[in-house]
Order: C-alpha cells, then sequence, then structure tokens
C-alpha cells in the first residue's frame, strides 16, 4: 500500500525534492547536536564548525535522495537501507573535503567561509558531489547529469542565502534552517527528475495494484522478477510475475540505445503490438517498439506494462 502510494501519484515528482529538503534538516540538527557536544568538551573551533557543517550536509541530503527511488522500484529494507548508506558517506566525506578545502584556502587568502566567494565555492562543490553520489552505485551515462544537478542545487541554496543576507537581521533566525533545506531540495529535485526525463525509454504499469507507476530505462539491464532482495524492478508475485520473470535489456545502437524484453522463466511473457499478440519462449527476445505493451503472466495471473521509446537509434 505505501509503495503504491509512491508510485501511482503525480506528486511524486515532489517527493524526492522533500526528502531533500527534510535531509537537510536532518543534517542542519545533527550538526548543530555534535557541535554542541564539542563544544562541551572543549573542541569546538571554526574549522571544526565550518567543516563539519558541510560534512553533514552530504551525508545526511545523499542519503534521503537515494531512499525513494529504491522503495519505488520495490527494493527490500536492505537494499534500500545499504545504497542510501554508500551515497550518503561519499557526499558526507564529499562535503567534508569541500569544506576543508575551502575553508583551508580562505585562510590562506585572509578570507573566511562566511563570506560570498568561499560560501559560493562550497555549497557548489558539496551540490556537486552529492549530486554524484546518488549515481555512485551505477555511474552510468547519467552521473555527469546528476553531479550538474547537484551543482544546480548548490547554486540555489546560495541564491537564497543571497536573497535572505540583504533582507537583513529580521530574517536572520530562517537562514539556519532555510539554507540547508534548500540545498537538499534543489539536489533532490535535480538528480531524480532530470535523469528521469531524458532516460533511453520507460516502463508503466497498466494494471494491478501498481498501476501508474513507471521505470526509466537507463543505461544497463533491469531484471523484474517479485524478488525484494535481488532484483531491479520488483513486481507482485500474486498478480503473476515470478522470480525472475523477465529482463529488459539494453543495447547500444548508434546515438541511442535499442531494448529488448527476455523471457527468463518458464511462464508467459507476451509482447502486444498492433493489437497483435507476440509470445517470447524461454530464454529468446525479442526487440521492443515504442508503444509496446508487455504482458507477464502466470495462468489467470498477470501484469500488463507499456514500454515508451526515448532514444535514437541513428
Amino acid at each position: 500500500m505505501f509503495r503504491s502510494l509512491l508510485v501511482d501519484n503525480w506528486l511524486r515528482y515532489l517527493f524526492n525534492p522533500l526528502l531533500g529538503a527534510l535531509g537537510g534538516l536532518v543534517g542542519w540538527a545533527l550538526f548543530a547536536s555534535t557541535l554542541g557536544i564539542l563544544g562541551d568538551a572543549g573542541l569546538d573551533s571554526d574549522l571544526v564548525e565550518r567543516v563539519s557543517y558541510f560534512g553533514f550536509m552530504g551525508l545526511t541530503v545523499a542519503f534521503a535522495c537515494n531512499v525513494l527511488k529504491s522503495i519505488q522500484d520495490g527494493q527490500g529494507a536492505m537494499r534500500v537501507t545499504v545504497q542510501g548508506l554508500i551515497a550518503g558517506v561519499v557526499g558526507g566525506f564529499g562535503g567534508l573535503l569541500a569544506g576543508l578545502a575551502v575553508h583551508l584556502l580562505a585562510e590562506f587568502m585572509g578570507s573566511s567561509l562566511d563570506q560570498f566567494l568561499p560560501k559560493l565555492a562550497c555549497y557548489l562543490l558539496v551540490g556537486t558531489l552529492v549530486g554524484l553520489s546518488s549515481r555512485i552505485t551505477s555511474l552510468d551515462r547519467f552521473t555527469g547529469l546528476a553531479a550538474l544537478g547537484g551543482f544546480l542545487g548548490g547554486l540555489l541554496a546560495m541564491i537564497i542565502w543571497v536573497v535572505l543576507d540583504k533582507l537583513g537581521d529580521t530574517t536572520a533566525a530562517y537562514v539556519t534552517l532555510l539554507i540547508p533545506m534548500t540545498l537538499g531540495f534543489g539536489i533532490g529535485a535535480a538528480t531524480y527528475s532530470l535523469p528521469s526525463f531524458v532516460s533511453g525509454g520507460q516502463l508503466r504499469v497498466l494494471t494491478g495494484q501498481f498501476k501508474g507507476q513507471t521505470k526509466g530505462i537507463e543505461s544497463t539491464d533491469i531484471v523484474v522478477g517479485n524478488n525484494k532482495r535481488q532484483l531491479q524492478w520488483v513486481l507482485p508475485k500474486w498478480e503473476g510475475v515470478q522470480d525472475p520473470h523477465a529482463k529488459i535489456e539494453v543495447t547500444a545502437e548508434g546515438q541511442g540505445y535499442k531494448h529488448l524484453v527476455r523471457n527468463m522463466s518458464a511462464k508467459s511473457v507476451v509482447v502486444v503490438r498492433d493489437k497483435k499478440k507476440n509470445r517470447v519462449k524461454t530464454k529468446q527476445a525479442m526487440e521492443l517498439q515504442d508503444g509496446d505493451v508487455l504482458v507477464f503472466a502466470t495462468g489467470k495471473n498477470f501484469v500488463k506494462v507499456r514500454y515508451t521509446q526515448r532514444t535514437n537509434k541513428e
């Protein structure tokens, strides 16, 4: 039920930005708590404060921005957590290094992270690294796009900071909360939305509990089945999907990709094209065309999925 709310709802495009904003807020809370503990121990300093801030931002925003996609694909709790943690560690380490590098450079030039240029550099670096971390488990052709999205998210946070700073002391209380939330919102929007709109193809569920769910086809194969521990896209077992049932194979061709569906089970895989049913036998594959409807079936139970092509094959 929870997963169906995430996939059969046009508001799902806002979920990742909002999770990113929540991640930024959590990062700020962890930063403030840690700073208090270090202060009580007499270990606080400008270096620790500035560097740890961006480290916590990278950790929590990267984790938050990676959770939703794994849940939407139906992956198990362990895989969701592990992938989020991998991205979070990369984002946190990147934020830590970015904050440290810019802080030391600013000190060398007689400046500080409170001034415009050093802070701009930090937000852009951290945003880029967090965006990069969102694709760290795949490292495909969308990795650069995700890094660009993170860069834009950092730029958005910096613009908000400048605007609030110009408004004066009346907004000072909101800056500490709005900036990390804006950073997370911008990164979440860019790293999730941009790749989904330029993917090479899309699968959309037409029937059953997950009707309306979409899965972007990027540059790697997609295994379809009902096992949350192993598969890239999980559909309901009780609706006829086997473990595994089929594979969407991605093959480079010209300037784009072609996609095939391969039957990986002893059960039925049917491609409906121009109202004609084409049965794909076990271990055989069929190239897909725009508008094809795939039927994964076991007896009377089935799931229908529409394939949309978004790639050139010139």
